[in-house]
């Protein structure tokens, strides 16, 4: 069986909430926006997962694929950075006995 590997094919997505699925899903996007054969015809998305489709998109609308991945990009450093210098933060203490997760 012989493979065509200039065949594209068309892909839609649902895209799942939740921070940390968010920022999973970023590298997972950033991945599949690499692969040219791979055509997003359509996206939708929940939370999260709603601002991952409308950060592609609007990066896409802006300067395709590579437009697509900087705009997710800089959406999930913003994020990383605004988190990283919130006045809410665990104490040492509190990330020793209960551990560290996005509920937070």
């Amino acid at each position: 069986m012989s493979h065509n590997h200039t065949t594209t094919k068309k892909i839609n997505l649902a895209l799942q909430g939740g921070g940390a699925h968010g920022a999973y899903t970023w590298g997972v996007l950033d991945r599949l926006l690499e692969e040219e054969r791979l055509i997003i015809e359509g996206i939708s998305g929940t939370s999260a997962g709603a601002m991952n489709a409308a950060m592609l998109v609007s990066g896409y609308a802006k300067g395709g694929r590579e437009g697509a991945k900087k705009q997710l990009a800089d959406f999930w450093h913003r994020i990383a950075d605004a988190d990283a210098f919130s006045p809410i933060q665990k104490t040492p203490l509190d990330k020793l006995l209960t551990g560290w997760n996005m509920d937070t």
